[in-house]
This record gives C-alpha cells, structure tokens and sequence, in this order.
C-alpha cells in the first residue's frame, strides 16, 4: 500500500517549537510526541495507515528504532541519509502514483520534488493549522480497503466530500444542482491550490 500522506517532521515542528522552549532539554522528544499524537487525534484510519513522517537524524534517540509505527504512522529518522530532505526527495522519486501524494513540508526542494512529480505540496504551518481546525488537506483521499475485519473510518476530511452521494427521502435541492453547474470538482481542486500556494 503506497503512502499518501508524506509529512517532514522537524519541518511541521519548528513553527510551533523553538529550541530550548520550556527551559527542558527533551523539548524536542516532547515536540515529536505532540506532533505524532496530534496526527493520530486528527487522523482517521484510513489516513494514518498510509502516512509516513520522516525526522532528522544522524542517530535515532536513544530509545527508539530507526523505523517504527505509531498507531499506524510510518515513523522514520533519516539516519542513512546527510538530511531528511534526501530520504523524502527518494520516498517522492520513488512512488508508483504521486498524483495521489501529499507532501508536507515548508523547505522549498522538497516541495519542487513534490511538484516536479506532480504530487500535492503544502507549506507545514498551513497544513498543521488546517489539520488542528479538523480539516485534513489531502492530494486524493485514500479509498479503503475491502476488509470485513476493518473498522470504519472515524472521521471524513472536511476536504473530500463524497460524489454522487445518493440523497435519502428528500427531494434535491435545486441550488445543488445549479452549484454543480458552475464549477468542476478539478477546477475547484485547482483554485483551493492556487489559493493555498
């Protein structure tokens, strides 16, 4: 199953952490740890199952694996790369549909690799305050998995509305059909992406 969701860590972190913040040394484990438990809160299952972070790091911290999951998340520290940026610039190079990939990151090169390759790109602060109001911004949203064992998602993004949603016992609404009209779902798409760049 291919990611969909690509998030540079220390990236999303740093706007809302500076070094030293707090006067303890952990600041940055515990920066970490709000920021993957925020993903989780924010996240439906659906999302998290297909959503990688990637942190700095010469050496994972202490108590850590190199790789692991977190509820779901792909966690890695880039310690086989100079920065997290190379291991993005390869997870981006390296994906069968990166139409269906969104990158979270502020650093330019990651976002031109993202957009040389046609995959979403948003800016991380812009991003994190959208995901924390409850709205997740997505390239595509992942379909789910036909699985009987599964459970369902939890939330859907306030992003992706379902289409051709059938209406229950009521008539439609006129206006629906006269909204529906005026504007493509992809030229909406690209507007919503002009607007956020």
């Amino acid at each position: 199953m291919s990611v969909v969701l690509l998030i540079d860590g220390y990236n999303v972190i740093a706007p809302v952490a500076a070094p030293g913040r707090g006067g303890t040394n952990d600041w940055l484990a515990i920066e970490r740890q709000r920021l993957l438990d925020r993903l989780v809160e924010h996240l439906d299952e659906i999302v998290r199952l297909r959503t990688t972070v990637i942190f700095d790091a010469k050496d994972a911290p202490n108590n850590l694996p190199s790789r692991y999951d977190y509820h779901g998340i792909d966690v890695q520290f880039a310690v086989e790369h100079t920065e997290a940026d190379d291991l993005l610039e390869r997870i981006i190079g390296d994906h069968p549909n990166p139409k269906s990939l969104t990158v979270v990151s502020s650093d330019h090169r990651v976002q031109a690799a993202a957009r040389r390759r046609r995959a979403g790109a948003y800016d991380s602060d812009i991003w994190l305050d959208r995901l924390l109001d409850g709205h997740t911004l997505l390239q595509r949203y992942p379909k789910p998995k036909r699985n009987a064992t599964s459970s369902p998602p939890t939330q859907i993004p306030s992003t992706e509305l379902p289409r051709n949603t059938p209406q229950s016992n009521r008539e439609r609404d006129p206006i629906d059909d006269e909204i529906k009209n005026l504007i493509s779902d992809e030229a909406l798409d690209e507007m919503i992406r002009r607007h956020q760049k």
